[in-house]
C-alpha cells in the first residue's frame, strides 16, 4: 500500500527545481554567462585552495576505515565539543558537548528541531517569503505551517499581521535571516520587537 499523501509530494515539482530547470534551458539558449539564476544555492566560487590541500591530504594520511567510516549518531565526540568551545567563547554561552547535535544542513536541522517542539495539530509561523521546503517539513510532523505577509517594502517582519496570527496552539516561530529567497536581513530593531512579543505571548499563553 503506497502513502497517498507522500506520493502526492513527490509527484509535485518544486518551484526552486522549475526555476533551475528554466534557468538551465534559458542559458542553453543564450548563453549560461547571461542568466542571473537564483534558484540553487550552489557555489559561484571555487573553494580556498587550503581547504583542497587539507582534503587532498585527509585522503593521502588517514586510515581508510575511519576517513569513510559511518560517525557516531549523535555526532563525532570531538567536534561536538570543539563547536560548544566555539559558541561559548563568541556568544557568552555555556554550552557542553551534549548540547551540540550535528546535521548534514539547515534542511536536517529543521526537521529533526521541527519533530522535537511540534506534535499533530500544532501551528508552526514563519514569515514571507520563505523557502518553500518549510511545508513538507512542517507537514511531515503533524503540525501546521501559517505564513505571515510580506512587508514588501522592507521585507522587514509585519507585525501587524504577526500579531493576529500567533494563538496558544503556536508551537514554533521560525526566523530566516538573512533571508531565503529576499536576502534580507532582519535588523536589530526588529529582533528586539519580535523577542519583545514572543516573551510577552508567553507569559501569556504560558
Amino acid at each position: 500500500m503506497i502513502n497517498e499523501a507522500y506520493k502526492a509530494m513527490l509527484g509535485g515539482k518544486s518551484v526552486i527545481r522549475e526555476l533551475s530547470e528554466y534557468a538551465t534551458a534559458r542559458g542553453a539558449e543564450i548563453g549560461y554567462e547571461n542568466v542571473f539564476d537564483y534558484s540553487l544555492g550552489n557555489p559561484s566560487v571555487p573553494c580556498p585552495q587550503s581547504f583542497t590541500d587539507e582534503m587532498i591530504a585527509l585522503y593521502q594520511k588517514s586510515e581508510p576505515v575511519a576517513l569513510h567510516g559511518y560517525s557516531p549518531s549523535l555526532g563525532i565526540a570531538s567536534v561536538r565539543a570543539a563547536i560548544a568551545e566555539s559558541l561559548n567563547r563568541r556568544f557568552d554561552m555555556d554550552y557542553t558537548a551534549d548540547y551540540i547535535f550535528p546535521t548534514t544542513g539547515a534542511a536536517g536541522a529543521l526537521a529533526h528541531a521541527l519533530r522535537v517542539v511540534t506534535k499533530p495539530g500544532d501551528e508552526v509561523i514563519t514569515f514571507a517569503p520563505y523557502f518553500p521546503e518549510y511545508q513538507p517539513y512542517v507537514n511531515g510532523t503533524g503540525a501546521h505551517l501559517t505564513v505571515v505577509p510580506a512587508d514588501t517594502e522592507s521585507f522587514q517582519i509585519n507585525f501587524e499581521a504577526f500579531e493576529q496570527v500567533l494563538n496558544p496552539g503556536t508551537a514554533a516561530v521560525l526566523i530566516n535571516t538573512p533571508n531565503n529567497p529576499s536576502g534580507a536581513v532582519y535588523s536589530a530593531e526588529t529582533l528586539t520587537r519580535l523577542a519583545e512579543i514572543l516573551r510577552a505571548k508567553q507569559a501569556e499563553y504560558g
